[in-house]
């Protein structure tokens, strides 16, 4: 076994299990050389019957469905971790349909690098029918969705980037950098203050570009603006918890210097350059009231948020 897969779920994704799990299926590693547990905490039905589906088809695909009661992305992650057997581990979103050389890419490239903290990272791209959206074009293109603009940034690589959406590394890791915080009950900013420690160690990230996965999710306005909401409260918690840096005050400074400027109402037949500014004062409101309100010890207001990675 050369690599071990953790797939986490999201509850508000609504992508068909059937092609996640034909992914995995058409690797070029060989079955015998990788294992995916799908680690579902949400009741992910459409997965779920698609791996019973594929269990019975093509047994020989090490690939099992796990469900569990663990709250929030980094428990279900940590719980994984204990099922993996492999000395490499990749962890993948259950909305990153992986490109048949994906996992093999993630296996050269840890045994050409011998370095016990390096991280493979994929990218993670839209295909062109959900990029004909401008708004979705934009969150791509302008790293607003990661965090870094993954088209644009092949050649040069910010290796101080981490997310969980699409990566691989050497279990060695967690031995330096340990687990994933379960201080974030939710799908967001667990993989940003992982990351901090991962660099702090001495460890850091590289774009391993066949390693690509399909990002298959229908993004919207008021999904991005439920994230950032959701992103405040994180934020407040990783202060809590003591963290090494603080690269989101220019956003709550600028949303607090804008408190009570009336944000404009989005209009698609707009240009996008329009329409940006826009977008950058909702998403900057939303972490900013996220934020405050998690310091009032206060989450009234994720009842029923739309919010995904």
């Amino acid at each position: 076994m050369r690599i071990s897969v953790i797939v986490f779920c999201d509850p508000l994704h609504d992508n068909e299990g059937e092609e996640l799990v034909s992914a995995y299926s058409n690797q070029t590693l060989k079955f015998d050389q990788f294992e995916v547990f799908i680690v579902d905490n949400c009741d992910r039905v459409a997965i779920r019957n698609a791996v019973a589906r594929y269990n019975e088809a093509l047994p020989a695909l090490n690939l099992r469905y796990v469900a569990t009661d663990a709250v929030g992305r980094a428990a279900t992650l940590n719980y994984g971790l204990t099922l993996a057997h492999s000395p490499l581990i990749a962890i993948m979103a259950d909305d990153a349909v992986p490109t048949s050389t994906a996992l093999d890419s993630f296996v050269r490239f840890h045994e050409s690098n011998p370095h016990p903290l390096a991280v493979a990272i994929g990218p993670t791209l839209f295909r062109e029918p959900l990029r004909r959206d401008p708004f979705r074009r934009w969150l791509e293109d302008s790293g607003t969705q990661f965090g870094v603009p993954m088209r644009t940034t092949f050649s040069t690589w910010p290796q101080q980037f981490f997310f969980t959406g699409n990566c691989a590394m050497k279990r060695e890791v967690f031995e330096h950098v340990g687990l994933f915080n379960e201080a974030f009950p939710w799908i967001t900013w667990d993989d940003f203050e992982f990351g901090t420690r991962l660099v702090k160690a001495g460890g850091y990230s590289q774009l391993v570009s066949g390693a690509l996965a399909w990002h298959e999710h229908h993004v919207t306005v008021a999904e991005r603006s439920g994230a950032l909401r959701k992103g405040g409260h994180a934020a407040f918690i990783h202060e809590k918890i003591g963290a090494l840096t603080k690269p989101w005050t220019p956003m709550l400074d600028r949303a607090d210097r804008l408190r009570h400027r009336e944000i404009p109402v989005d209009d698609a037949s707009l240009p996008l350059w329009e329409r940006v500014p826009g977008f950058e004062q909702r998403f900057d409101r939303e972490f900013l009231l996220g934020y405050e309100a998690e310091a009032r010890g206060d989450r009234s207001d994720l009842v029923g948020l739309s919010a995904s990675t």
